[in-house]
């Protein structure tokens, strides 16, 4: 993937490097477009917390805030590593930094089932997976689930796993268990709201105690919802802009479709991969997927016809919601956010380059806004260090980092000593597989004689 390659030269520190990519001052035209995003946003954070827990919460999203956000983090419990470290990285400069940067705010999607790869249900201890969901909601989607028992201990003792912990675990995980019992989810609407909550209140455990004060809180927010919000407003009210054409106009759809086919991040009609706009919810709240048939999205038990009109109706109704390559034009392309992105800057710079030479032809003075989007912030490095039983190095899951009492300041500032390029070394193997699997064939891959143990020696300076 020949867009990673200067992160492999990299030689700023992770507080150079974080402050830098959250560094953004959009386009006049862009700025004035993200101003209902922001208040939409500013809207939702409040409904989430009540005014007693808004009182130790300081978000900077002023009127001149160019929207920064990740399109990485998949919205649940703070888990694994690689999604854990998104926040971190993308952050580093506020960890410690709260009086001076304020807090932590992280964009998640939950357009993604419970039993997504990273979390598959539930989360990690000590090498020990637990599920905090059944089985028979593996398929359900995050976006527009109700709300849920986050009954912890309850949920393990029911899988008659309790006992598979010591007792420092079970300890351990009781003291989780009344931290979540004891938030007030009164305020939520839906699941996504109560995981905003739960890691609001988790996070500072990443954190050793005395440093826990000075430390930013997180507010992790799914906002699909919020940028629903922001494309009913643009269909109800701007009629000549690319995203509408895009959605309504028969010759731009068309160039769109056409365009875009068989592209990684829009759709694939002869392998069944991705989606024409949309993706439909059906009862289940499990994804349908949707293919334009004349004037009409159609999936197994679901049609809708692709008008403002029915498009709106079932948008409110939460029963779909926008595919990835819609979500993109309208946030990036159009509203003119800066994504913070992880091993998908490789196909978001193809639907970039793709996107402004249509826009050059039928919206030149979009295409040169486009163009003007900063795409210079990969942010998917494990920073979540720690050893194991064997004095292996090995990267660390939430739970195992709060059950060993939080990171240290000294950690810390340690990591602050490394160069960028050497957290991307351990990622090799990862991202060769991911190249394979997303661009590249099967037959075509190679085996490398170098263990994951061996990519991690840079780190074991970090606990001399």
């Amino acid at each position: 993937m020949p867009t990673l390659s200067e992160y492999y030269e990299s030689t700023e520190s992770l507080l150079e490097y974080s402050k830098r990519i959250n560094e953004y001052k959009p386009d006049k035209v862009h700025l004035e477009r993200q101003s209902r995003f922001r208040k939409t946003l500013r809207e939702k954070i409040d409904r989430i917390f009540s005014k007693e827990e808004r009182k130790n919460i300081d978000l900077r999203i002023g009127d001149n805030w160019g929207v920064v956000g990740g399109i990485v983090e998949h919205h649940g419990i703070l888990d694994h590593p690689l999604l854990l470290s998104v926040s971190l990285v993308s952050n580093f400069y506020k960890l410690l930094g709260k009086k001076k940067y304020g807090d932590v705010l992280v964009f998640a999607t939950g357009n993604i089932p419970l039993n997504e790869p990273f979390r598959r249900r539930g989360f990690m201890l000590n090498g020990k997976k637990f599920n905090l969901y059944p089985k028979l909601y593996k398929n359900k989607v995050v976006y527009g689930l109700g709300k849920y028992d986050f009954d912890i201990k309850q949920k393990i003792i029911e899988a008659h796993e309790w006992h598979l912990l010591s007792q420092e675990e079970q300890v351990f995980l009781a003291k989780i268990n009344d931290i979540v019992k004891s938030i007030d989810f009164s305020t939520c609407e839906t699941i996504g709201d109560q995981i905003t909550k739960i890691n609001y209140y988790l996070w500072p455990y990443l954190f050793e105690e005395k440093i826990r004060a000075q430390s930013a809180n997180l507010i992790s927010i799914e906002y699909d919802d919020v940028v629903i919000d922001y494309l009913i407003n643009v269909i109800s009210n701007e009629q000549n802009n690319h995203i509408y054409k895009m959605l309504f106009d028969k010759n731009f759809q068309d160039i769109i479709l056409n365009e875009f086919e068989g592209k990684q991040g829009a759709w694939d009609k002869e392998s069944d991969i991705g989606t024409h706009f949309f993706w439909a919810l059906d009862n289940k709240n499990e994804r349908i997927r949707l293919v334009l048939k004349d004037d009409t999205l159609v999936g197994e038990n679901f049609k809708v016809q692709l008008s403002p009109e029915a498009i709106i109706e079932k948008l409110k109704e939460r029963k779909i919601l926008p595919g990835m390559l819609l979500k993109f034009s309208l946030i990036v392309f159009y509203m003119g956010m800066k994504p913070l992105m992880g091993f998908s800057l490789e196909y978001m710079t193809r639907l970039k380059a793709k996107m402004i030479e249509v826009l050059e032809k039928h919206f030149p003075e979009e295409a040169e806004r486009s163009k003007s989007i900063p795409y210079d912030n990969m942010n998917l490095i494990s920073i979540c260090k720690g050893k194991d039983d064997k004095g292996n190095l090995k990267d660390l899951h939430a739970f195992d980092i709060f059950y060993k009492g939080g990171f240290t300041e000294t950690y810390l500032k340690n990591l602050n000593k490394i160069p960028f390029k050497e957290f991307m070394v351990p990622a090799l193997l990862f991202a060769y597989n991911y190249a394979i699997s997303k661009y590249g064939k099967p037959e075509d891959k190679k085996t490398f004689d170098v263990s994951e143990d061996e990519l991690q020696k840079p780190f074991y300076k970090l606990f001399k």
